[in-house]
């Protein structure tokens, strides 16, 4: 309920919109919703101080609970106003260009408008004479400081935001599992780690398998997250698709196949391989009987790790072996956590002496479980020292049955979140357990919601960065995986901390999370709705129940789901949506009654077969980002113009992206230069819609990917993007089989692909120019030569770089000074590279070094013992070699 603030906060904002004033001018209903707006101004000032005293005080929580209805009240009625009358605004376009005349559905629609806000503000009045009928009308009267601490723009400059996570007190635990992987018996033995939620399970053989000594002892490694929902099919094919390399057809093939048949298909891949496999977070039994067919026991040493709160379930896939059941931490090791937690605390390498007994008396209410330190040195992270006191007063929970309560803690850390960050930390409930979820995506949700607030001249998605790493920094949000630059590209939540965010958003009627039990149906008044499970039949009449829906996130876990007439009713049922994902939807083409969704800021289809997008998507006028991922090409209609809020559209394949590119074709030539708001387009092939320099004019471009067929072609492209001055990221597939000088590649492009160029010359003697190219990738025989050179002082801010199926390649050549701020290297099925060059020895920044389907030539000349090229890179503190697509 704490989310009452923000829900206030962001219908307010709402109502200052310009497309709604315009609106609530043209119908000549601004008096009414000027008093409505006053009325909830007014109620804004009494929820903070009753967020704090509604806990264990019914009177307070009716309260705020009649806030929420009433909020969420007039929110319906903007939003349905908006949707009738949405076609004569379309038509009007500015209130300069009004008729005086109004048709009679819009002299009804006005009065209907007109009438609903008047019975709300009679509502929000009774509302607020009943603060004195429940004995508070004294709460909003107390000044204070807010308990969010810094703002967010604070935090910015006082909180670095940790590379990697910290990792305390279980250094010997990792060298026990370790033994336990790399010596023993050589049947394939099952090495089990138990303990309960919150231990640090998962931190402990994320840290294991991500070591150098593990990874090249291994041929084989692979990850699984099994948690409490999962598709055993999913699992399995993802492994095909990341280690084994197949033609398209081949791919299409698996996607075909049962069970048995991929569990087969794996066997017989792993025969010959020492192999590696985590499945991490394993419930039941169950989950182990359906995997374990693919992973042969051959005698050559290869493990199965399993994490589990279930002591039964390691027991049962191994009887032979021990189970290692974490401990919890010492004081000390508790003690050092929440002092890498709890930034505040470290200056000069020493601690504030005036707080580190209070901080001690805080970790010992922890009793040394790793999240809850972590939680909470979060929570103080952001707080001023003063503030540290209420926090320790705050904090009272006991062991329990022995394991300890952390609900408490958890909750004390939500209900501090500042009212910006609750909504977004409520959202993560949406997604299934232990699912990572893109960085990019869940920003673009936020922004879609309304979350994000404008602030200054940065974008909603600089707004959205700031409010994720805040997450992190409070420990609510864990990184999963960064990209070559070290930015975020996924996040994930612990299942407890989901669970928490499950709990207050339905509580709220934020949010209800539908795992299909019949017996749990779905409350009229949520706003979203997120559904896990496989059968359409038990939702489908959620659309009578639920017309206010804002949000339908749908992941499906089975093959034959959510046809196109089982989807139909989505399209069709909410007309107030501002969100629509789906994962997992057969369909060949949305139903034109898309069109119909004008409040729809965020579309995705993932997992998809789709081919084409119905004209009436330029009906969308508020569509904000357009996401899909399918295994064919998806043709868009010209009308595609009209979408003129677009700032994201990006198409990837249902297939490993790195196998099989997925291109949007877009038909006739749409004025794509009249959405001036758009920042992504990828991945599009060259067609009419370029000619007339459009592509040129898309000057706020900053993440641009085209697909070129000719070399003629490719000369048009290079005049346009010369303009592109605001574009950061490049992505050029197809026949180039020449580059320009590197005056045509915008001054601030920091990131380059290149993928089925073919090109002829030596691309790095044009590239090493670009003065701030960061990350630059050549991929799938984007070079056919046999030779490539980097010369001194080339690249002087690169960080990144890959190198993959250059399959002419024999000798690359790098001289000393070149690439001085390279990072990362990662080089993969380059099948005729005979050596690592020379020079890498002098890249003295180099800090990961990654090789993967690489010759068994080309790697014995890196083995630490006897390899030739060993002094080329032992400088380098990651080495990963392996056989898995990186």
């Amino acid at each position: 309920m704490t989310v009452i603030e923000s829900v206030v906060e962001l219908l307010l904002e709402k109502l200052a919109d310009p497309i709604i004033q315009e609106a609530i001018l043209l119908y000549r209903v601004r008096e009414q919703v000027e008093l409505l707006v006053a009325e909830f101004r007014r109620m804004r000032c009494f929820l903070k101080d009753a967020d704090a005293k509604q806990e264990g005080d019914e009177r307070v929580k009716n309260w705020v609970w009649d806030v929420r209805d009433v909020a969420y009240d007039a929110e319906d009625v903007i939003d349905t106003f908006l949707f009738k009358v949405a076609p004569p605004l379309r038509r009007r376009g500015f209130v300069g260009h009004i008729r005086n005349a109004f048709t009679r559905k819009e002299v009804t629609a006005r009065h209907k408008v007109g009438l609903e806000i008047e019975r709300i503000k009679n509502k929000i009045r009774t509302i607020s004479d009943s603060r004195s009928t429940y004995g508070i009308e004294n709460i909003g009267q107390q000044a204070g400081t807010s308990s969010a601490g810094r703002s967010l723009r604070e935090w910015r400059l006082t909180s670095p935001l940790s590379q990697e996570p910290d990792f305390v007190g279980f250094e010997k635990d990792m060298e026990i599992v370790v033994a336990q992987l790399m010596e023993g018996e050589s049947r394939r033995c099952v090495v089990s780690v138990v303990g309960m939620g919150g231990l640090g399970k998962t931190t402990l053989i994320r840290k294991v398998y991500n070591s150098t000594r593990v990874k090249t002892h291994f041929h084989f490694c692979e990850w699984i997250s099994i948690s409490q929902e999962y598709s055993v099919k999913d699992l399995l094919q993802n492994i095909i698709y990341c280690h084994m390399v197949l033609s398209e057809e081949d791919l299409k093939k698996v996607q075909k196949m049962n069970v048995f048949e991929l569990s087969h298909k794996i066997s017989l891949y792993l025969q010959e391989k020492r192999y590696l496999m985590v499945l991490d977070d394993i419930w039941k039994m169950e989950a182990w009987d359906a995997l374990k067919d693919a992973f042969p026991d051959v005698n050559n040493g290869s493990r199965v790790v399993l994490t589990t709160r279930n002591k039964g379930v390691a027991l049962y896939a191994d009887p032979l072996s021990q189970p290692h059941e974490l401990r919890f931490l010492t004081n000390e090791e508790s003690w050092d956590l929440f002092c890498k937690k709890t930034l505040i605390l470290v200056r000069d390498g020493g601690c504030l002496q005036d707080l580190e007994k209070l901080g001690r008396e805080i970790v010992e209410k922890c009793h040394g479980l790793p999240l809850a330190i972590a939680v909470i040195g979060g929570l103080l992270s952001v707080k001023e020292p003063r503030e540290w006191e209420n926090v320790r007063k705050s904090i009272s929970w006991q062991f329990v049955k022995g394991e300890v309560k952390i609900s408490h803690i958890l909750s004390l850390s939500y209900k501090d979140l500042p009212y910006y960050l609750k909504p977004c930390f409520l959202y993560l409930g949406n997604f299934p357990e232990d699912r990572e979820f893109g960085a990019k995506e869940l920003i673009q949700m936020w922004a879609a919601e309304g979350f994000l607030q404008q602030r200054g001249e940065e974008t909603l998605e600089e707004v959205g960065d700031d409010c994720l790493k805040e997450l992190i920094q409070r420990s609510m949000v864990q990184v999963a995986i960064r990209n070559s630059s070290g930015n975020i590209k996924s996040c994930c939540i612990h299942d407890l901390l989901r669970n928490l965010a499950i709990s207050e958003a339905k509580e709220g009627m934020f949010l209800q999370v539908h795992s299909g039990n019949a017996n749990v149906p779905l409350a009229s008044r949520a706003r979203r709705v997120a559904i896990h499970h496989n059968n359409s039949s038990e939702y489908t009449s959620f659309s009578s129940s639920t017309p206010h829906l804002r949000s339908v996130l749908i992941y499906n876990e089975s093959d034959a789901w959510l046809q196109r007439k089982e989807a139909k009713f989505l399209f069709r049922s909410f007309k107030l949506l501002r969100v629509l994902y789906i994962h997992g939807a057969y369909i060949k083409k949305l139903p034109k009654a898309i069109g119909k969704l004008i409040h729809l800021r965020y579309l995705g289809c993932a997992g998809t077969s789709l081919e084409r997008l119905p004209s009436s998507i330029g009906n969308l006028p508020n569509l904000q980002t357009l996401f899909v991922a399918s295994s064919y090409n998806i043709e868009v209609p010209d009308t595609i113009e009209k979408m003129q809020q677009l700032g994201h559209f990006q198409v990837k394949s249902t297939f490993n992206e790195k196998l099989v590119p997925c291109i949007v074709e877009i038909k006739g030539r749409p004025r794509l230069d009249r959405i001036n708001s758009l920042q992504t387009l990828s991945l599009v092939r060259y067609g009419k819609w370029m000619e007339d320099g459009c592509l040129g004019k898309l000057t706020n471009l900053r993440k641009l990917g085209i697909w070129v067929d000719t070399k003629a072609d490719a000369k048009v492209l290079y005049e346009s993007i010369v303009n592109l001055d605001c574009l950061h990221s490049l992505k050029l597939q197809g026949n180039l089989a020449k580059l320009p000088d590197s005056s045509f590649f915008p001054t601030n492009l920091t990131k380059l692909t290149l993928k089925y160029s073919y090109l002829e010359e030596d691309p790095m003697a044009m590239l090493e120019k670009l003065k701030n190219l960061r990350i630059l990738r050549l991929l799938n025989r984007s070079y056919i030569r046999k030779e490539m050179a980097c010369s001194v002082q080339g690249f002087p801010r690169l960080e990144s770089l890959h190198l993959r199926q250059l399959s002419h390649l024999e000798e690359w050549r790098v001289e000393e000074g070149a690439m001085p701020s390279l990072l990362h290297l990662n080089i993969g099925q380059c099948d005729e590279l005979k050596k690592l060059p020379e020079g890498l020895q002098h890249v003295s920044t180099l800090n990961k070094l990654e090789l993967w389907r690489m010759p068994d030539e080309f790697k014995a000349r890196l083995e630490e013992d006897g390899g030739e090229d060993w002094y080329k890179i032992r400088h380098i503190p990651s080495i990963d070699i392996s056989d898995r697509m990186i």
